[in-house]
């Protein structure tokens, strides 16, 4: 359903214009998911145990894309030494006002139901309107006490675009 702005919908303000807007999202690959560490903490003599090869973690993780606390779409599952590789391309458009992006990792196991690892939480609010934003994104876990405790990362590219147009301009054109 279009969102129309403006004083009173009355085309004689000469007010009227509508809300165009567009999320791209790819999950590419996942690294260390399933090592946790305390986001304050990187000392190993308190947070691993100091040989890497100790903290691989074998698991089966999937992606939720949440939209303003909406379940947008899935990742198939992966299986990874804590290094899944996705390459998935979600795109999200014509939505209404957003204000955030929340990718939640599950944690996959045979005969179990599936257990939130931890999620990337993102304000969209921020981006800059049609810019590409690739990198890699901590996944965190919120515990029991305030504080979150980094449990992996996700790399990610997202673009995210937003255009006006007024009551003067053509929408949509079909022949």
């Amino acid at each position: 359903m279009p969102e129309i702005y403006g004083k009173g919908y009355i085309p004689a303000d000469g007010g009227l214009y509508r809300m165009w807007r567009q999320v791209e999202l790819t999950i590419m690959q996942g690294r260390n998911l399933g090592n946790q560490k305390p986001l304050a903490d990187t000392n190993t003599h308190t947070g691993g145990t100091g040989d890497p090869e100790a903290d691989v973690v074998d698991l089966d993780v999937s992606c939720e894309i949440h939209l303003n606390e909406q379940l947008c779409g899935r990742t198939t599952v992966k299986r990874g030494i804590g290094s899944p590789d996705w390459h998935e391309h979600f795109t999200f458009s014509d939505l209404p006002p957003f204000e955030t992006l929340e990718v939640i990792v599950w944690r996959e196991k045979k005969l179990l139901k599936p257990v939130v690892m931890g999620s990337v939480r993102i304000a969209l609010s921020n981006f800059r309107r049609g810019e590409t934003v690739e990198g890699w994104f901590p996944v965190l876990h919120s515990g029991p006490i305030a504080s979150s405790v980094q449990v992996g990362d996700i790399r990610m590219k997202i673009r995210v675009d937003e255009c006006v147009f007024d009551s003067s301009q053509v929408l949509w054109y079909t022949d």
